[in-house]
């Protein structure tokens, strides 16, 4: 036990030094910041929307699609811009709340039917025509005028935001950025924290392209629509302020949203570095004004109408009425490609309306600045954690431990993020990963090498259950010995060198190793162990190493089980025409010596003793006595196991060394077990 304890108490010692050597590792590797981990991190926020599965959208957002069937029945993309108007008509009719468009308007449409009608009306000009002519000319040139009839229609609906667009500059700008020239329309006009600009930065633009002036003027109000992917290509964060030129321009959704909800435009708040207020709702931002966006599923989660539909007049008014309406294209080849966490194919559109569908329902993912603190905790709390539990655990059930601990981490930052909150997993999980690893390889070469061996010390001699037991406490086989209550067993072939005189060599070998195997069986199976084979005799030993109470009983049942073997093979021997041979034994039981003896160079793990030499002494008086089962047993040993035998005295017998004589009896059978009750 205490050399166990010892053992344990090293390997702890050791584990802590390891789990120290960890922290240190992957605390240096998370300053370091490697694409892989940076990007499998990404990997498994994208998990934890994947396992809390899709979620129904927000009934108050919808989406005009251009869809495959609006193309087949109004013609191929881009659509002529009456179009546009008659749909935005159509919308406003019913009542919609606000209509965001992410459709790019920054170049004048170039119509053939304008090009033609204003030739025209250049010739008759020339050719002197009348007013009223002109006049009806004018007429022509201006329903020829698509981008005209857009504007109106958008001035009449009085709650239309159009789309710009902003090239992005290369790296966030170092000090606070001065005005330049006066905003265009939406420009963000109320602040908190303006002083802090340059230490909270939003996404900085070089250049921007904006609708074309009729169609800006006409707008209630523009909207970025700028999609800043991650390093892998998903999409997961929404720029809801971009600066450009000093002044900060929100996003479509954030804008639409406002818009739909009737809001002050001096109500819509930049707080640099922690949130956009808009009204009521306070949405959380990193440090460049960005938000995660929450989406709630794949494409189509967030309600559909194709734009066909709407155009036919065979969307129900009641559907539109009220709802915060996005017209953008979802056919193939119509639309950039947005991967994110649901899906590798999602329409931009369908991201602006999910972000609408956050800002209404107040639902943000965040990732506060203090998850940093957690995730060194967890880098530094996980390694030693496992220190102390490992070094308690067999090599399976200290995987077992590792992946549990693992997996309540895990569970824990999920059930986190179902609430909101994007806590890190890679590094600490790295660090666990690593101290299992670490761990076990040192175990494996200094304790499990060591259980290696004793299984292929033991195997061999004792039963399997036995080598469990002595794996579990190896002190046993330290080199030396202790003195501890066993019984010994000698068993020996009758008149052994008359038999090999009379047989062939080969045929003896056969015999006797036939009868050692079936009679070592039945020692192992009553958890003896074997202490060595003497030319055709066998010693065994019960108690030893490890320390079953009722040994003098477990090696009767064995002696029993080896005549009744013996018989067999006797049996069997006949049956081929072979000469059988008859055996004795012998079984003490004494405090005796047992351990690993011999010399530095070889040791044996065996016993000594004078109880040894009575053992042998019994089993030799087979010679003497004519008993039935060819089984002597001392008085020792039937004291130990009267409970258990049935037994007959034979008398008293003077050994060698021994001033006293010795009581012995023949061992009979197996006492019947008592009926219950």
């Amino acid at each position: 036990m205490g050399h166990r304890v010892a053992t344990h108490t090293r390997t702890t010692r050791l584990s802590f030094v390891v789990a120290v050597a960890i922290t240190v590792a992957t605390g240096a590797v998370y300053l370091w910041a490697p694409r892989l981990l940076t990007d499998g991190e990404l990997t498994v926020y994208d998990l934890h929307f994947r396992l809390r599965g899709p979620r129904p959208g927000n009934e108050q957002v919808l989406i005009v699609a251009i869809d495959e069937e609006s193309l087949r029945t109004v013609g191929r993309w881009p659509w002529p811009r009456s179009v546009l108007a008659e749909l935005v008509q159509r919308l406003s009719a019913a009542g919609v709340a606000a209509v965001g468009v992410d459709i790019i308007l920054n170049e004048p449409e170039r119509s053939g039917e304008l090009e033609a009608a204003t030739r025209i009306a250049e010739r008759i000009r020339a050719q002197g025509a009348s007013a009223a002519i002109r006049a009806e000319l004018e007429r022509a040139i201006q329903d020829a005028d698509h981008d005209r009839r857009l504007a109106e229609a958008i001035r009449a609906s009085d709650r239309v935001i159009l789309p710009s667009y902003f090239t992005l500059g290369r790296r966030p700008p170092t000090d606070a950025p001065a005005r330049q020239g006066a905003p265009f329309k939406s420009g963000l006009g109320s602040f908190k924290g303006y002083a802090e600009r340059g230490l909270y930065p939003p996404i900085n633009a070089d250049d921007v392209g904006l609708p074309i002036p009729p169609l800006r003027e006409a707008a209630k109000s523009l909207g970025h629509v700028n999609m800043q992917a991650d390093a892998d290509g998903s999409t997961r964060w929404e720029a809801l302020v971009i600066e450009y030129r000093g002044h900060y321009y929100p996003s479509l959704a954030l804008e639409t949203v406002r818009i739909a909800a009737g809001i002050d435009p001096f109500a819509l708040r930049l707080d640099f570095g922690r949130a956009v207020e808009l009204g009521e709702v306070t949405i959380p931002i990193d440090p460049r004004a960005r938000v995660l966006i929450d989406y709630a599923g794949p494409g189509k989660t967030i309600s559909h109408v194709a734009a066909a539909d709407v155009l036919r007049g065979e969307v129900p008014a009641e559907r539109l009425r009220d709802r915060i309406v996005f017209i953008g294209a979802t056919a193939e080849g119509t639309y950039d490609l947005r991967v994110t966490p649901f899906s590798p194919v999602l329409p931009g559109v369908e991201k602006h309306a999910n972000m609408a569908a956050n800002i209404l329902e107040g639902r943000f993912i965040i990732r506060p600045a203090w998850v940093e603190l957690l995730e060194a905790g967890g880098i530094l709390v996980f390694p030693f954690v496992l220190a102390v539990i490992l070094p308690r655990l067999r090599p399976v059930a200290s995987l077992g431990g590792a992946l549990a601990l693992w997996a309540g981490f895990f569970g824990a930052n999920h059930l986190a993020f179902r609430q909101g909150l994007w806590l890190p997993t890679i590094y600490p999980s790295l660090a666990i990963a690593l101290t299992f690893v670490a761990i076990t390889i040192y175990r494996f070469l200094t304790e499990e090498r060591q259980r290696l061996w004793t299984r292929r010390a033991f195997q061999q001699y004792v039963s399997p259950e036995v080598v469990a037991r002595i794996e579990a406490d190896p002190a046993a086989l330290q080199f030396g010995g202790e003195v501890r209550p066993i019984t010994v067993l000698f068993m020996d072939i009758r008149d052994f060198t008359g038999f090999t005189e009379r047989h062939d060599p080969q045929e003896v070998v056969q015999m006797l190793r036939e009868h050692l195997t079936r009679m070592t069986d039945c020692i192992l199976r009553e958890g003896g162990t074997l202490d060595k084979y003497i030319g055709d005799a066998i010693m065994a030993i019960f108690g030893a190493p490890v320390a079953f109470p009722d040994h003098a009983a477990r090696a009767c049942r064995a002696a029993l089980a080896m005549v009744d073997e013996l018989e067999r093979l006797q049996a069997k021997w006949t049956a081929e025409g072979k000469e059988p041979f008859r055996i004795g034994i012998g079984i003490n039981t004494a405090d005796l010596v047992v351990g690993n003896l011999g010399s530095e160079q070889l040791f044996d793990y065996t016993a000594v003793g004078d109880g040894v030499n009575l053992g042998a002494r019994l089993e030799s008086l087979n010679k003497e006595y004519r008993t039935a089962r060819a089984i002597i047993i001392s008085e020792s040993t039937y004291e130990a196991a009267r409970d258990a035998v049935e037994a007959r005295q034979l008398g008293e017998v003077t050994v060698k060394g021994k001033t006293r004589p010795v009581v012995t009896y023949e061992l009979l059978d197996l006492k019947a077990p008592s009926p219950p009750g």
